[in-house]
């Protein structure tokens, strides 16, 4: 795509230019040959679909390794390997899907990525054997990664087109169906386990959801070409044009047909999306936040979290404590989280909110050494959201302004590949020392936090010194040039 630079607003006179065609052009129809030339876009499916993988995944990701942990008694580091290969098949992922869509596009993607997960999901509930469970979820994270990166990629497609139009907050409503999702799921998976007491069949209704997503897959629109006129997205699809060829001249109108009406359009919406703007803030931000602070963040927040939800269900089968209750602490844990995120949104001291998360799980995780009361420990694990929302929040936010001020997808791609390596090894590690000893992986946990976070504690003084310097020198050849 050739990267043509316009300005906003000649962008948006074209686009109103289009608009006033297209009103001009369904004037005097009836309602029913309207419909033949214009019809709404569909949004929707792309909604679902990332409300449908996080509710099912929600319910999987629980009943799974609850299934195997109470009721098949397998040992540790097989359920640490079943549950950290789909983190480390998610990191090929996106490579992969980044080329099949260049190939077939993102809706046929979409639609095999969703009919394997499905199939995959089917496979490890027919199947309980180790090898096959392996399989089955390694599968299951490789087509996740086709999903996420172009579920995401359509959204920030619709935001750049029409981020002039306050009628359609994208972002907002992808970000509330998958959070709604996630806490939905937590939700129907405590209550179905606490009256029915069976992860199994839990196991069984995740699958009728990963299913449903096949269907929201189907009904994606394929060309995301759409317009926004009167607060409504809609299409083109079949309609002559009469529109003035040049200003000067308004007597002399031509007849303009489909193709050329659709080139206009597909013309200026590529041409904002090749809009780039730079804040003056990013480069501030940049100046005081190295990026191996993202990275640090993103090995710290998934290692806490993935030991966590590791170890939970063992301390409650220890102390007798039903499953259910897992869904439970993890439900509140996650709407810490959350609850972190949204105020993190609102802050602007960024490092010294890391270093505050950072400072907490160090704290969390002394308290896991010498506390024996399982109930204490559930608390703790709730509390630990807040923190890993604050690390989390930090880390999305630098890597946005790298990914913004740099223009290039580098960062977001080590983001993803630094994720999937974290959330990856750290359950097949919580298994190992498990079988040991419980609090091995505490020990573990810890160690790594002090280490990692004197580095970045280290890594941050000496890149703000060094800005410090330059902005000095900068100040001295100002001064001698007065």
């Amino acid at each position: 795509m050739s990267c043509k630079k316009i300005h906003t607003s000649e962008f948006s006179h074209q686009e109103k230019n289009l608009n006033k065609n297209l009103k001009e052009s369904s004037f005097g129809l009836n309602a029913e040959n309207k419909n033949k030339y214009v019809r709404k876009f569909k949004f929707w499916p792309v909604f679902i679909m990332s409300f449908l993988r996080t509710f099912f995944f929600s319910l999987y990701s629980l009943a799974l390794p609850n299934y195997l942990i109470y009721e098949k008694d397998i040992i540790p580091s097989i359920i640490g390997l079943i549950s950290s290969i789909s983190s480390i098949a998610y990191i090929i992922g996106p490579l992969v899907g980044r080329k099949l869509t260049n190939k077939i596009g993102i809706k046929d993607t979409l639609i095999i990525s969703t009919t394997l997960s499905f199939i995959s999901i089917v496979i490890s509930i027919l199947f309980v054997i180790p090898w096959v469970l392996i399989l089955a979820r390694a599968i299951d994270g490789f087509v996740n990664g086709f999903f996420w990166p172009n579920a995401i990629n359509l959204v920030s497609t619709w935001e750049k087109r029409h981020e002039n139009s306050k009628s359609i907050d994208f972002l907002r409503i992808f970000n509330n169906s998958w959070n709604f999702g996630l806490i939905s799921g937590f939700i129907f998976g405590y209550t179905f386990v606490q009256f029915l007491g069976s992860d199994f069949l839990v196991l069984i209704i995740s699958a009728f959801f990963a299913f449903l997503m096949i269907p929201s897959a189907i009904a994606l629109e394929r060309c995301n070409n759409f317009l926004i006129i009167n607060n409504r997205a809609v299409v083109i699809q079949d309609f002559k044009l009469r529109q003035t060829t040049h200003p000067d001249s308004a007597n002399e109108r031509a007849k303009c047909d489909k193709s050329s009406i659709k080139e206009k359009i597909e013309n200026s919406l590529e041409e904002k999306s090749d809009i780039i703007t730079q804040s003056p803030q990013n480069t501030y931000k940049l100046a005081h936040i190295p990026i191996i602070m993202a990275y640090g963040g993103i090995f710290i927040y998934a290692s806490s979290k993935s030991i966590f939800k590791f170890t939970l269900p063992y301390f409650f089968k220890n102390h007798n404590i039903e499953s259910s209750w897992v869904y439970f602490v993890v439900l509140l844990q996650q709407i810490m989280q959350i609850t972190a995120l949204n105020i993190m949104s609102r802050i602007s001291t960024k490092k010294y909110a890391f270093f505050t998360g950072l400072s907490s799980l160090i704290t969390i995780s002394i308290i896991f050494l010498f506390s024996p009361n399982v109930i204490f420990i559930a608390i703790l694990i709730i509390i630990s959201g807040f923190s890993i929302g604050l690390m989390q929040g930090v880390t999305q936010r630098i890597v946005m302004d790298y990914t913004k001020f740099h223009n290039t997808t580098k960062y977001s791609m080590l983001n993803e590949m630094f994720m999937g390596v974290s959330f990856g090894i750290m359950p097949l590690i919580a298994g190992l020392l498990l079988e040991k000893d419980i609090l091995y992986d505490f020990v573990f946990l810890l160690s790594a936090l002090v280490i990692v976070g004197i580095i970045l504690l280290q890594t941050s003084r000496k890149y703000e010194r060094e800005y410090e310097k330059k902005n000095l020198k900068k100040k001295l050849k100002r001064k001698r040039r007065i």
